[in-house]
């Protein structure tokens, strides 16, 4: 189940994915992000994620949405904990998209991750 974490606290944002996002899953993710923005002028955001088949492809458009219409600079960090091939991929496509600072995490150093995310 995809599911915010419940050490999610302050600016900080944590969510887990355990399986394929739907649309309406990803929307409403988004929106938890979105309201966290206008709370705090700097937000990071951390997501455990395994190697996913995908996202369906009608949230590729909210996705450039989200990218568009928000200040990505207001996301000051972005930690990413899963399978490598994964998270190299999102990585890649943060970098193009944004200059948010990023780290990719393997699963057994995630307790580094949470440590990072909060310094």
């Amino acid at each position: 189940m995809n599911r915010k974490l419940d050490w999610s606290r302050d600016n900080v944002i944590a969510f887990q994915i355990d399986n394929k996002i739907e649309e309406q899953e990803y929307k409403e993710m988004l929106r938890e992000v979105e309201q966290l923005m206008e709370q705090y002028d700097k937000i990071r955001i951390f997501m455990k994620v395994p190697d996913l088949e995908g996202t369906e492809l009608s949230t590729i458009a909210d996705r450039f949405k989200f990218v568009k219409e928000n200040n990505m600079d207001q996301i000051e960090k972005y930690a990413l904990v899963g399978e490598q091939k994964t998270t190299q991929a999102v990585t890649k496509a943060v970098d193009v998209l944004s200059s948010i600072n990023t780290r990719q995490y393997p699963f057994d150093e995630e307790e580094a991750a949470k440590k990072w995310i909060f310094e």
